[in-house]
């Protein structure tokens, strides 16, 4: 299976590479067909900070990259008649975690139903804070978990409307429904309630100001499936009941460009409950290998019976000034996420990420440019306030502090 996955990426690739002179289009029947694709690399030297470690671990490291991120990507477009479908392969680099070459980013297709309205089904973005920085180092991340909210690639039912100087769309995706931290996902069956509900409307307001606001809405509950279960705080473990947990996730986002010759600043700020499988879906790498990563995701109570809701609020800012030959890009990323915990709990309060970054974007050709820059992650405190670990018969408790990183680099990028 991997191995045809792979002969098919470098067949679309060659493919693409030998017809772009053409435009890489071409026609099968009456359907009209366009090959795309990107391949990106970094190349930059990571300077982290460990954050909090046990006494025989490095608090620190310097470390090298050369990697092709899994941004890469190969796609092919096909049209016919009021049908538009599309599949997207991204390629997974040597250094990646996944074991496969390849997987699906895009797969869907679009029926245009006329008078401006379309009806869209498969996987693709989903549409809460569809708007995404020019933040490339530390895998061409763009603020993922750093003030960008995320919401993925998911398959989907969209209906689309679009008139002049707008677009409406609202869509249904199945829950991202992932346990709250601290539960035992082992002692619940997940029942989701309803789909997720989407809703986005894009309205340009003059040529040089564009806004979108956006929300999402889901509920799921965890069915107790047993009749205790253990929880260990703090090394003491403690028997208590499985009772059923209801999970309502909801965010609202507003997403902006505004263009003052020569200056674009671009921008997004949200807010919401129990966002963590959006706040968080990039894992940036936590220093600390117990990390919980809950960042937005709801907490288990302190004897683990029950969740508190987690709020969370965020956003990014982005300025770029053409400089010729280069653009130069500037921006920044902040989210938060607070808990309701009663005294003595396991779990922070408050949690903080934040991020700063700068890069110059130079086109060697029309399909090829070189991108260095430089940026700041500071990934805060874990939710878990301390980790422990048994050593020599007795238990070793540290601090909860995730560290920072430190990016110095060049990102490259070929499109066809």
């Amino acid at each position: 299976m991997k191995k045809t996955t792979l002969l098919t990426v470098t067949t679309l690739v060659v493919l693409g590479m030998s017809l772009q002179a053409a435009a890489a289009t071409f026609k099968i029947g009456d359907a009209d067909f366009r090959l795309s694709g990107s391949l990106r690399y970094e190349a930059s030297y990571q300077l982290q900070d460990r954050g909090s470690t046990f006494p025989w671990q490095a608090d620190s490291i310097t470390d090298w990259h050369l990697r092709m991120p899994n941004t890469s990507r190969v796609g092919l477009w096909t049209n016919y008649d009021k049908l538009t479908g599309f599949v997207e392969l991204g390629l997974n680099g040597a250094n990646e975690s996944s074991s496969n070459n390849a997987y699906t980013r895009h797969a869907y297709v679009s029926y245009d139903l006329g008078s401006g309205n379309s009806l869209l089904i498969g996987q693709t973005w989903s549409i809460l804070a569809l708007h995404f920085p020019g933040q490339v180092l530390r895998g061409d991340t763009n603020l993922f978990g750093m003030g960008n909210l995320y919401s993925g690639r998911n398959p989907q039912i969209r209906f689309t409307h679009t008139a002049d100087n707008m677009s409406f769309s609202l869509a249904i995706e199945d829950n991202d429904d992932r346990a709250p931290a601290g539960i035992t996902s082992a002692s619940y069956l997940t029942e989701e309630l309803t789909p997720a509900l989407l809703a986005s409307l894009t309205v340009k307001a003059d040529e040089n100001i564009t806004l979108t606001p956006s929300a999402l809405v889901q509920r799921y509950e965890l069915k107790s499936n047993a009749f205790s279960q253990s929880v260990t705080i703090l090394g003491d473990t403690y028997t208590v009941p499985v009772s059923d947990i209801d999970v309502l996730a909801w965010a609202l986002a507003l997403d902006g460009t505004i263009k003052a010759d020569p200056v674009t600043l671009d921008f997004e700020a949200w807010f919401g409950q129990n966002v963590g499988a959006f706040a968080d879906a990039f894992d940036f790498r936590a220093t600390l290998s117990a990390a919980q990563r809950t960042m937005g995701q709801p907490c288990a109570n302190l004897l683990g019976t029950g969740a508190n809701d987690v709020m969370s609020m965020g956003g990014w800012i982005q300025i770029s000034v053409p400089l010729d030959p280069v653009t130069l890009y500037a921006g920044l990323g902040l989210q938060q996420s607070e808990v309701e915990n009663e005294p003595g709990a396991f779990y922070e309060s408050e949690v903080t990420t934040q991020a700063l970054f700068l890069n110059a974007k130079y086109n060697l050709t029309k399909q090829l440019f070189i991108q260095p820059g430089i940026a700041y992650f500071a990934y805060g405190d874990d939710a878990a306030k301390y980790r422990s670990i048994e050593f020599n018969g007795t238990d070793v408790i540290t601090g909860n502090d995730l560290g920072h990183d430190l990016y110095i680099g060049c990102f490259f990028q070929y499109d066809f």
